[in-house]
């Protein structure tokens, strides 16, 4: 751009003329000339040489850009290409069945299944191996022992701490207790059961094998909010059913009262409801090694050690059978290894896992083992051919090649009816990467066909009746570029090709359902541009037959019939370095200069002078020779501008010399005719 300032013209004002010196004023003081107004024309003429220049400046900046648009439109088509060149979306099958809430049925990734029908007759889970402690490492509950040390499976407590006394109702009554001075035999026959009887309520308490029964003629209620201490609980009665028979309410302890204590430290009283007391040290499971100290540990604090493990157990207690439960985290037949000679701590005695016995008769005593089972599915195939299969998981992947299997539950002909698993092709995936694909190429026509576009011209009628010529758009930046045309007619002629699959039924992208558009609409003058106007609206849009170059949507029902029909053919239209795919890909990478993945390989080679990358270093060429011709314009006004001043600056001090001159000869010639 031009550096030459703009001027303004007075009489004896000062104007600064922009050039690569300091400004100087010119009050035409002598002359009376107004030398900046003539300055500044002849730089307005020298500088509207620049006006063209820079009007082709700003045409190549707007044709850069828009190769940079279209070669980004095309990097996204080629990102399109790995996911249409899968094999895999050749062969997909997608399994159902008919009962996913007895055996779901799912694909297994990256493997092929093979289409059919399935028959699953018989199904069994499998489960995991499981092991009991023995009841008898478990301490028992004494009734007649002080509640606190009666070896009950929850601490008895009074209540707030300093509690003399606990509170219980039962019907209305309220009942005290002092857990630290009675035991429950004695509080019922003494106190609870004569505190009933006193208030007529007609509800009584018994004590028998473990547990504790309350019945009453009364509708029976238990426990309320003014109690205190922690009875019901420890007495298994807040969680336990009321029933009613023959006249009588009853509710019943919902477990036996003793046993351990999940809460309590293991060397608490009556060693926290084990027989025989923990000793510290460590144990082992599986190889691995737990650590426990009976001072600050409890029972929850071990099982949590044993699951948070790689021991491969879960440990679990079970307060309503009063019993911990080892169960492995892998189903089958799978064993469960406790102990080794370097254990220092008798825990795992203690608990009662290391006794397993079976009488003759049958009757179990000592810890219980009971071994996990493998799944087994029993099925026909597409011949009728029976088959079983076993698995130590009910996640089966070995029963129909390709299919995943999730027993859910048995079925046995009968309760369950079989199961039918249908494997049948899918084509969602290649659905879905040939819309994707059509969806980029479309783009990239479109932004070609809009930036190349040609202007419209139409004519006006002029006052005296003559007929001309008017251009009404200005046409796409890249109108008559034969480079970015030669590569829409390229990409067309591709995608209308044929290809090379031994199929001369499915050849071609057409044939599988991807068609070119069959019409396409061209900007022309209207007919209402011959009155005397030059509007936009002179414009309208006419359609014409034939093919912009742009895909129209997929025919899903002809691409799933061409895949029925040979589905190997219709692979090669779109796999492999030599498909239609293929050769597009190749062809991009020249114009792009970026690679284009496919597949399980790559399409083409990286030139080392892209088709962009010479279109946009000619187009950089030409706007710096312009813009060198620009700065010469600028400069020839600078130095323009200089002589001038410089020329006007001798002139007035020549003309401000003579006046000075004839204004002396004027004073001598008064003074001497005067």
């Amino acid at each position: 751009m031009s550096t030459v300032g703009s001027t303004s013209s007075t009489a004896s004002g000062s104007t600064t003329v922009g050039t690569n010196v300091p400004p100087i004023s010119f009050p035409g003081i002598a002359s009376g000339i107004d030398y900046n107004t003539i300055i500044q024309k002849y730089t307005d003429i020298t500088l509207a040489q620049e006006k063209p220049l820079e009007t082709k400046v700003t045409a190549l900046n707007n044709q850069q850009a828009e190769l940079l648009k279209i070669q980004d439109l095309i990097a996204k088509f080629q990102d399109t290409f790995q996911a249409i060149s899968d094999p895999a979306n050749f062969t997909a099958t997608s399994p159902t069945s008919s009962n996913s809430s007895a055996v779901n049925a799912s694909a297994i990734a990256k493997s092929i299944a093979t289409p059919g029908t399935y028959v699953i007759t018989k199904a069994s889970l499998a489960t995991a191996t499981q092991l009991t402690n023995d009841p008898a490492a478990n301490g028992a509950f004494d009734p007649n022992a002080t509640l606190v040390n009666s070896g009950a499976s929850i601490t008895p407590s009074n209540g707030p701490a300093g509690a003399t006394n606990g509170k219980i109702t039962i019907d209305g009554v309220t009942l005290q207790y002092d857990v630290k001075t009675q035991d429950l035999n004695s509080w019922i026959t003494t106190i609870a059961n004569p505190a009933l009887a006193a208030a007529g309520v007609g509800a009584s308490l018994a004590y028998n094998a473990g547990k504790v029964t309350v019945t009453s003629s009364s509708p029976l209620t238990l426990g309320s909010a003014g109690d205190s201490g922690n009875m019901l609980q420890v007495l298994k009665l807040d969680t336990a059913q009321i029933t009613f028979s023959g006249g009588v309410y009853t509710a019943a302890s919902t477990a036996n009262i003793g046993g351990i204590n999940v809460g309590a430290t293991l060397n608490s009283a009556n060693n926290a409801g084990f027989a025989t007391a923990v000793t510290a040290g460590n144990f082992t499971i599986n190889g691995v090694v737990f650590k426990v100290d009976p001072a600050l540990n409890n029972l929850n604090d071990v099982l949590q050690q044993i699951n948070t493990s790689s021991a491969g157990v879960i440990a679990s207690y079970d307060s309503a059978n009063d019993r911990i439960v080892l169960t492995a985290k892998t189903s089958g037949p799978q064993g469960i290894s406790l102990g080794k000679s370097g254990d220092t701590s008798n825990f795992l005695q203690a608990a009662g896992f290391l006794t397993n016995y079976t009488a003759p008769n049958g009757i179990s005593a000592g810890a219980q083992l009971a071994v996990g089972k493998s799944a087994h599915v029993q099925y026909t195939d597409n011949a009728g051919t029976a088959h079983d299969v076993y698995s130590n998981s009910n996640d089966m992947t070995n029963v129909i090649s390709g299919v995943d299997l999730k027993l859910q539950q048995a079925v046995d002909g009968v309760l369950v009816a079989p199961v039918t698993i249908s494997v049948a092709q899918d084509n969602s995936a290649l659905q879905s990467s040939i819309k994707t694909f059509v969806t980029a190429y479309n783009a990239v026509l479109d932004e070609i066909n809009t930036a190349t576009q040609a202007p419209v011209i139409g004519t006006t009628t002029t006052a005296s009746g003559q007929t001309q010529g008017q251009q009404l758009t200005t046409g796409g930046v890249l109108f008559n570029n034969q480079d970015v045309l030669s590569l829409k007619d390229r990409l067309v002629n591709i995608v209308s090709g044929f290809g090379a699959t031994g199929s001369t039924a499915y050849n071609s992208l057409s044939s599988v359902g991807l068609v070119l558009d069959a019409s396409f609409s061209v900007a022309s003058a209207s007919s209402s541009n011959a009155q005397n106007t030059t509007s936009q609206n002179n414009v309208s849009q006419q359609t014409f037959k034939g093919t912009s170059g742009r895909l129209a949507d997929l025919d899903v029902s002809k691409l799933s019939a061409a895949l029925a029909a040979d589905s190997t053919a219709v692979a090669k239209l779109f796999t492999g370095t030599s498909s239609i795919v293929g050769q597009m890909g190749a062809y991009l990478t020249s114009v792009s200069g970026l690679p284009t993945q496919l597949t399980g390989s790559l399409a083409g080679k990286i030139p080392a002078v892209s088709l962009f990358r010479t279109l946009m270093s000619t187009t950089s060429d030409q706007i710096n020779s312009f813009q060198q011709q620009i700065k010469l314009v600028t400069d020839q006004a600078n130095l323009q501008a200089d002589r001038l001043r410089a020329e006007f600056v001798n002139s007035e001090a020549m003309i401000a010399s003579l006046q000075s001159m004839q204004s002396s000869l004027g004073a001598l010639t008064a003074k001497s005719t005067g």
